[in-house]
């Protein structure tokens, strides 16, 4: 229902297309594009593991086999700490591939996403946002004012009702879908952001669970290569 153009102020016909601001929205635009966005992510990632307890859950894959890797947990007997590995869930090898300490691929993870990410971004050719979000709102204004325009045509003859109602609905749907487009656009610099989390306090700093959001905000996946009884990470960013 998070999706649902009501809930937004808006009116869907069965064609697809959108009219927006028809009536009051039970959420603004800010928060619909940001479910927008998480649901897009979330979207990549293997079933029931957007919601998973661990940080790396459905973000890392082994590559030696390609198999994705599981968070499993291990307790000794009459022992209470527990124990995680990840481990290789459909691993075709034999004998498998072995399973690797949760902690140390977390910390290595963490280590390399200070240390790659802020190049990773620095050599992305990222758009001037402000000259985008200035020429979609041009384009809003304009066709906003078209229609404001259409009601004394349609007074002075020169427009009928019929077309003035037409050529007004396919204003309206020109609009929403530049709003879309502009809702889309990354809210806060993204050179900042990698700034901000490339300190490795920043994570330390962490629960689990916000690593998890943080972690998907930036990773596709998270690669595990194998060397004898060595192994090496390589993340894999989403842009």
């Amino acid at each position: 229902w998070l999706t649902n153009p009501v809930y937004r102020g808006d009116l869907a016909y069965h064609n697809g297309e959108v009219i927006s601001d028809t009536h009051s929205a039970i959420l603004d635009r800010e928060e619909a594009a940001q479910i927008d966005r998480l649901l897009h992510r979330n979207r990549q990632l293997p079933p029931r593991t957007a919601s998973a307890p661990r940080s790396l859950a459905g973000l890392v894959i082994c590559g030696e086999c390609q198999s994705a890797m599981t968070v499993t947990s291990v307790t000794k007997p009459r022992r209470q700490q527990e124990y995680l590995y990840l481990r290789p869930i459909n691993c075709p090898k034999s004998p498998k591939c072995r399973a690797i300490a949760y902690e140390q691929v977390l910390e290595k993870t963490i280590q390399s996403i200070c240390q790659e990410l802020p190049r990773a971004v620095t050599g992305m050719n990222i758009p001037n946002l402000d000259g985008v979000k200035q020429s979609l709102n041009s384009q809003i204004e304009g066709k906003q004012d078209i229609i404001a325009e259409l009601g004394s045509l349609t007074a002075s003859g020169v427009l009928d009702v019929e077309t003035a109602d037409l050529r007004a609905y396919k204003l309206r749907t020109e609009i929403s879908q530049l709003q879309t487009q502009l809702r889309a656009l990354p809210p806060v610099n993204l050179q900042a952001i990698a700034q901000t989390v490339s300190i490795p306090q920043f994570w330390s700093d962490l629960s689990e669970s916000e690593r998890r959001f943080y972690f998907r905000e930036f990773i596709r996946h998270i690669e595990l290569k194998r060397q004898g009884q060595q192994w090496q990470l390589q993340l894999i960013f989403i842009f």
